[in-house]
């Protein structure tokens, strides 16, 4: 009920916002504050004087000029849910026409970097307050559409490129500081005695169990990132804070060798991007997968100390060798491989 509640009262508070914000221009003339109508105008400017609308650096000017007018058209824009797109609203289709009309799409264009500039210091700008106010990294949804959007932008506007600008690192900055705050605080991950974990009715295996998966979850959500954030800050959050200092905690303490490859397997390495291992080459994986990789070896040598070699026991390994398999755990790989002899097994992966 009170979930409900607050949604109404959110809803009721947006309505207010948006008729309020139509109301700003009602005693304006639409020349002065129709995206449109005043890029018509500088369209003139640039097409009967070129010399004199080149010296003026118009290009540089627009994104400015035009910011609170675009920042009007985005008031209702929630970039965290996926059925709004700032490219449907009106100023953009005004703004890339001016850019790229006929006419205008010969290379030396001085407008023709407009959109991306507008889409860095405006766009951004608005999707950087939605990540520092309301966005919350433990939620699927919102994560997804929110990296799609980022990710978009990237391959239309290449605003995420080695040599960013202020608000580019300003953005990025504020993602790696949402994404270090949920580890840090909305992240707990408790450790028991194990007689109190092997009763899996207990509270406390119950809520271990309930905050394993929330951190599994966010390992899922951070790992959307790849490519939008510097590499070694994502291999920081996910492995070096959220794998080893939380997530390893209910692997070491799982006593059933199945629930452990299951876990290792499908909700832990499965969040792992696949471009970290393009070029590994060492043997034994990423330098902060050591213990994960360690751990799946004895893993096995567990299986076959209990199980010996029955049909179960090679479905189990194999899970093991896929997963050694794909972080390059090599060595760890060869270890099973020879004193199981399970070469077959390696060849199925």
């Amino acid at each position: 009920m009170e979930a409900q509640i607050r949604l109404f009262f959110n809803s009721v508070v947006k309505n207010d916002l948006l008729k309020k914000a139509q109301g700003v221009f009602a005693d304006v003339q639409t020349d002065f504050w129709d995206v449109k109508k005043i890029l018509s105008r500088f369209d003139e400017w640039r097409v009967s004087f070129q010399g004199s609308y080149s010296n003026a650096y118009i290009g540089l000017c627009l994104p400015k000029l035009l910011a609170p007018l675009i920042r009007h058209q985005l008031v209702g824009w929630n970039p965290l849910q996926a059925d709004e797109d700032f490219e449907a609203l009106p100023w953009y289709s005004a703004v890339d026409r001016f850019c790229h009309g006929q006419g205008y799409e010969e290379s030396e264009n001085m407008d023709k970097t407009t959109l991306p500039t507008i889409i860095e210091k405006t766009i951004l700008s608005k999707v950087q307050g939605f990540v520092e106010l309301v966005w919350d990294p433990l939620y699927a949804q919102p994560s997804q559409t929110l990296t799609t959007l980022c990710k978009r932008i990237q391959d239309d506007y290449s605003v995420f490129e080695v040599e960013q600008s202020k608000p580019v690192k300003a953005f990025v900055e504020a993602v790696i500081q949402r994404l270090r705050s949920a580890v840090d605080n909305d992240i707990f991950v408790p450790l028991y005695p194990k007689k109190f974990l092997e009763d899996k009715r207990s509270p406390q295996f119950q809520f271990q169990n309930k905050q394993f998966w929330s951190a599994v979850k966010l390992l899922g959500n951070m790992a959307l990132w790849d490519g939008l954030i510097p590499e070694h800050i994502l291999k920081e959050l996910m492995l070096e804070k959220l794998l080893s200092r939380y997530l390893m905690i209910t692997v070491l303490n799982e006593s059933d060798p199945k629930h452990t490859i299951q876990k290792c397997k499908e909700k832990i390495a499965g969040c792992f991007p696949e471009s970290w291992f393009v070029d590994v080459n060492t043997g034994s994986s990423l330098p902060q997968l050591q213990n994960f990789s360690k751990h799946l070896l004895q893993t096995a040598h567990a299986l076959f100390k209990d199980n010996n070699d029955s049909s179960s026991t090679r479905a189990l390994l194999s899970d093991v060798l896929f997963v050694l398999k794909n972080i390059k755990a090599h060595d760890s790989l060869r270890t099973i491989t020879e004193k199981y002899h399970c070469e077959d097994l390696l060849k199925t992966l």
